[in-house]
């Protein structure tokens, strides 16, 4: 039986979707510290074109006119408010975050779909189709404290320093041939070769990334609904209406944010029974004993 041998560049391939799993693991253990695993100002720069790069690909809605545009503004309003507010919360939780971050800002961008975006720096970003839902403030807030999460978890900084890494190791793996040859059909072809292997390399480091995202985002994640949920307990919001809220009829099963929001949503409803089942009285247990328990399952969380 014939042996099947793998052609060189795709060996290569196959073996940077083997590293990039393994850079995935290790930025994630290298990040779990408070300092950065990369200079911020890099990655808030980087972080910041691809949440742009993001952006163009979303569409627009169309021109709003007369009273739409008045509702626009309510809910542009509101955005203001509630982020004020969660802002200052998130400063008050986490003091170390004004090293890094020296504010948060929150904008409004006329896209289609629900959705959210942020960069490093701060910047929270909301899809015009999130005023659709129709949330309350209590889950609205919550939607912008989890985004507010990737930045408080120092998501963008992980991922800009895994697509760093994937990109300089995909660079080794598929070396560009400078050799420049008297004759022109020498020439010619070291050309060729030098694109191909330029191409296979950009190639390699855009599918290795993603491999290496893929495995990160659930983690990343659900560290964001805890960072979320330590907000809005800060404020006393009611987890049960969050909850409640979140449980969206509207069919956009092909729009990933909307599933990782509902991923959000049954975390959330997890807790709520957690606590509800904590509360249920017991003859020989005592209200505060209830209530150190429900504190006690929270703060667990956080380890």
């Amino acid at each position: 039986m014939e042996e099947f041998i793998l052609p060189l560049p795709l060996k290569k391939l196959v073996l940077m979707l083997i590293v990039a799993q393994g850079v995935s693991v290790t930025t994630v253990q290298a990040a779990e510290n408070e300092q950065s695993i990369l200079p911020d100002s890099i990655s808030n720069i980087y972080s910041d074109v691809n949440m742009h790069m993001h952006l163009a690909i979303k569409p627009n809605t169309v021109p709003c006119e007369a009273e739409d545009c008045s509702l626009n503004r309510v809910f542009d309003d509101r955005i203001q408010q509630l982020g004020a507010r969660l802002s200052t919360t998130a400063f008050l939780v986490y003091p170390t975050l004004k090293k890094r971050t020296s504010q948060f800002t929150f904008n409004v961008v006329d896209k289609k779909v629900p959705g959210t975006a942020s960069n490093g720096a701060g910047k929270v970003v909301l899809f015009r189709g999130l005023q659709q839902l129709e949330l309350t403030d209590d889950a609205l807030s919550f939607v912008m404290a989890r985004e507010m999460g990737h930045v408080i978890g120092k998501h963008h900084n992980k991922n800009t320093f895994t697509k760093l890494i994937i990109s300089a190791l995909a660079s080794m793996a598929f070396p560009a041939l400078g050799v420049i040859s008297a004759s022109s059909a020498a020439t010619q072809a070291t050309t060729a070769t030098t694109l191909i292997s330029s191409v296979t390399s950009t190639a390699a480091s855009m599918v290795g990334s993603e491999v290496a995202l893929a495995r990160m985002k659930p983690d990343q994640l659900a560290e964001s609904d805890k960072i979320a949920l330590k907000l809005l307990g800060s404020q006393n919001w009611d987890m049960r209406s969050v909850a409640s809220m979140l449980r969206l009829d509207n069919d956009q099963s092909e729009n990933a944010w909307i599933q990782d929001l509902q991923v959000s949503s049954d975390f959330l409803q997890k807790i709520v029974n957690q606590e509800e089942l904590a509360l249920l009285p017991a003859e020989e247990e005592s209200l505060s004993t209830r209530e150190e328990n429900i504190t006690t399952s929270r703060n667990e969380l956080f380890q």
